[in-house]
């Protein structure tokens, strides 16, 4: 209704003034000082090309524009640096923060459009690859998502138990409830080989895993858990010093059992999707924690964010 729009609009101006406001007081370089020592790994999805609509799971979709303002507020506040470096290397010494920008999936507009800001900006990323999904396949949580209310949390919460987080299981469980699926423009769907070849021009673009297709590891059985996670790993090879011995766990989900696999197919680091800060050489190399960047969050949002004063 008109009412619930305006309600929804004043509610979005109220929290932007007050990110404002933290942002210019200093609360958000005081916080950052207590964090010189310390790196935060970025989680970005999609970003979407100037020119194109957002769709989808439109949290994973962000705009070119506003990933390219986040890239220059974090240059302004923290040191960037590639991911092997950032999680192996303990600095001599460091006054600000450091960063290392990730991302999920390897959808196409963050293999093109995405890559095209970083390298204009000289800075480095990671690509956790899905390699299932490459050459134009769409993802369940986008082809669910409703294009007015988005992707409703119960599906999904069926889709990471009941389907396993599969996408031929997920798409089979939602056939049957009924519900209808939504066609994914190119940017929106799987990088294509020839993306990935393109990115790998820049230099500092580096790979590493995803799993092969996508699930949740949690709900696998002991020898598929293996297969998702050494298949993969195979798979990289062929990138050679390009790819990195690291995976990202699809939906943020891997308990202590799914740890240990991935240590046993030969990974020397596992990422989650959330749990803010970080230090170089971590103890526990199978669980890092990093910031998840959400599409719709304003810049100083951003910064608020980064400097370690809002967390999600």
């Amino acid at each position: 209704s008109l009412g619930s729009r305006r309600l929804i609009s004043a509610r979005v101006g109220i929290k932007h003034a007050v990110e404002t406001a933290l942002v210019m007081c200093g609360g958000a370089s005081f916080l950052r000082r207590t964090h010189s020592e310390h790196l935060l790994v970025l989680a970005y999805h999609n970003i979407a090309p100037n020119g194109m609509d957002v769709v989808g799971d439109r949290s994973l979709h962000l705009r070119q524009s506003v990933f390219a303002s986040q890239l220059d507020a974090l240059t302004r506040t923290h040191d960037i640096v590639a991911l092997g470096e950032a999680i192996s290397e303990i600095p001599a010494s460091q006054s600000r923060p450091r960063a290392a920008i990730t991302f999920d999936d390897a959808y196409s507009g963050a293999m093109t459009a995405g890559v095209e800001e970083l390298r204009a900006r000289q800075l480095p990323a990671t690509v956790f690859i899905t390699p299932s999904f490459l050459d134009g396949r769409a993802f369940w949580w986008d082809t669910l998502a409703d294009p007015r209310r988005g992707l409703d949390a119960r599906i999904r919460e069926r889709a990471l138990s009941e389907g396993r987080g599969l996408n031929v299981e997920v798409l089979a469980l939602a056939a049957e409830m009924g519900l209808p699926t939504y066609d994914m423009p190119l940017h929106a769907r799987g990088a294509s080989t020839e993306q990935l070849n393109a990115a790998l021009q820049y230099d500092r673009i580096t790979f590493a895993a995803h799993t092969w297709s996508h699930p949740n590891l949690v709900s696998l059985p002991n020898a598929e858990l293996a297969e998702e996670l050494q298949r993969t790993r195979t798979w990289l090879q062929c990138f050679g010093d390009r790819a990195l011995p690291m995976v990202s766990y699809p939906y943020g989900l891997a308990d202590r059992r799914v740890q240990n696999a991935a240590h046993q197919a030969g990974y020397t680091a596992g990422f989650m999707i959330d749990g803010g800060w970080t230090v170089a050489a971590p103890s526990d190399r199978f669980a890092i924690p990093r910031l998840n960047v959400p599409a719709g969050v304003s810049t100083n949002g951003f910064i608020l964010r980064t400097s370690g004063l809002v967390q999600g």
